[in-house]
């Protein structure tokens, strides 16, 4: 049995389960290697029960399900003529299960429903993050991709700032970028880059629109490439024109304080001490309103998921963690965010790929 799998077959055992439903795409494809090619949907469904392993899927995809080799020894794949008859292998696989338990924020009411009427001498238990809690720690492997990924994104970066004009639009922008990290080996975007120029820099999560480019702007950029199924994120900004002495300060307080954040890091440390370190540095330039978000986020095969570096999150960073480090202000002329990838290496902070050293001016 893989060590994904080990690790999760112990997490069961601690929470007396003899069964447990994965619905969740991203998670099924974290403990087995399936991927369908709609996750939105109810394409697959993996099954844990009498110490077997089971992945239900349609016929559709019998030929990638039975060729999984991360799935080990003993486990079984079940082909089903439609989807909508998944939950009858289901009934069959969970029949003598007394402790069920299913993913809470992932399984939809109309199916926990229909998985009641099915599973009548079962009791459905529901669990919150168990196997989002395995992907906190990155294996070696992960880390090397999500490294690649990121990687590739500062390249792209590096070479897309050399062709921005004025009078481009966001929209002209995101395009370009989006070719030159495919060009550049990437698998395609981790999520919706966001370009924003003027005011749109003050909005987190601008939706990139056909605003055009002019002198005496901030325009930020925040994107990440994906690499063999993991994500990169990474935000720039980027002044046209001659930057002035006020954009200029606010730079360098991000600059300040995204410098601090990386020099606290440290396994073992509480995460909302990291996120402190960065408001602190903004309270003493009376700046702290100005920044209206946790301080990062873990990456992953999702763009966003556990760690997250906030005011109220005690959790303990552990070795080999990654997550993003990205202080921002918000100010009424725009935004100024900084963010780049940190992994949790011989108790202290990485940094993957590197952090920006000086202002961009075009």
């Amino acid at each position: 049995m893989n060590h994904k799998l080990t690790q999760f077959a112990k997490k069961l055992k601690g929470g007396k389960l003899d069964g447990f439903i994965v619905t969740n795409p991203t998670n099924i494809f974290y403990l087995c290697g399936f991927k369908s090619v709609a996750p939105q949907e109810r394409e697959a469904t993996l099954i844990f029960s009498d110490s077997r392993i089971t992945l239900i899927t349609a016929r559709l995809y019998q030929n990638e399900a039975r060729n999984l080799k991360s799935l080990p020894a003993g486990r079984q794949v079940k082909i089903v003529d439609q989807r909508n008859k998944i939950l009858e292998q289901v009934k069959k696989l969970l029949k003598n299960a007394s402790r069920v338990g299913f993913e809470e924020e992932d399984l939809k009411y109309s199916e926990f429903i229909e998985l009641g009427k099915c599973l009548t001498k079962s009791d459905l238990v529901p669990s919150k993050n168990i196997i989002e809690d395995l992907r906190i720690i990155k294996t070696e492997e992960e880390i090397k991709r999500i490294e690649k990924a990121q990687v590739i994104s500062q390249k792209a970066f590096e070479i897309l700032v050399k062709t921005i004009k004025v009078g481009q639009t966001e929209e002209e922008i995101a395009q370009k970028l989006a070719k030159i990290i495919k060009s550049l080996g990437g698998y395609g975007l981790a999520f919706e880059t966001i370009v924003a120029c003027g005011l749109n820099s003050s909005r987190p999560h601008y939706v990139t629109g056909n605003k055009k480019v002019t002198k005496g702007q901030v325009l930020l950029l925040d994107f990440g490439a994906k690499y063999q199924d993991y994500c990169a994120d990474l935000s720039r900004t980027i002044f046209i024109g001659n930057a002035t002495d006020p954009y200029k300060n606010i730079f360098y307080h991000v600059q300040k304080a995204q410098s601090k954040a990386v020099d606290k890091i440290a396994a073992g440390l509480k995460m909302s001490e990291v996120y402190h370190t960065t408001s602190r540095v903004f309270k003493a330039q009376k700046l702290n309103k100005y920044f209206i978000h946790g301080l990062g986020h873990g990456v992953g095969l999702e763009i966003h998921e556990r760690p997250y570096l906030r005011p109220k999150v005690d959790d303990i960073l552990q070795e080999n963690m990654v997550f993003s480090v990205e202080p921002a202000l918000y100010l009424p002329w725009g935004g100024v965010r900084i963010e780049d990838l940190i992994l949790v290496e011989n108790g202290r902070a990485k940094i993957l790929g590197k952090l920006t050293d000086k202002i961009i001016e075009i």
